[in-house]
């Protein structure tokens, strides 16, 4: 074993699974953009699940190597995240499960054992 906490790498795992969803979400949204001749124009609304998922792939690093940024901006962005998922459809299954993982790392984030690790 490589020393580090379960719980560590369970939360780099759910940032992981956030971050390939992100990157899916904006790949498939690019090729239906660039398909479709009429809507290429929104091509550049694909970069930003794209973005999100280069982010959560570095966030997923940082926590999997237990850096001691990657605990402040896993916390920003899964803020950030569970906010916007509360704006967001509430009956749409993939926004639900957004937020749902949204608020286990933040939650697992804040606790205390989970933050001594990261110091």
């Amino acid at each position: 074993m490589s020393g580090k906490p379960t719980g560590v790498i369970l939360l780099a795992i759910l940032q992981l699974i956030g971050a390939l969803a992100a990157l899916a979400v904006g790949a498939l949204a690019l090729m239906a953009f660039l398909i479709i001749p009429i809507f290429s124009f929104l091509a550049i609304l694909a970069l930003i699940p794209l973005f999100i998922g280069i982010i959560g792939l570095i966030l997923f690093y940082g926590l999997f190597t237990m850096k001691g940024w990657a605990w402040f901006w896993t916390l920003i962005i899964n803020l950030i995240g569970l906010i916007l998922g509360l704006f967001g459809n509430l009956v749409d299954p993939m926004n639900l499960v957004s937020l749902a993982l949204n608020a286990i790392i933040v939650i697992y984030l804040l606790m205390p054992a989970t933050k001594a690790h990261f110091r």
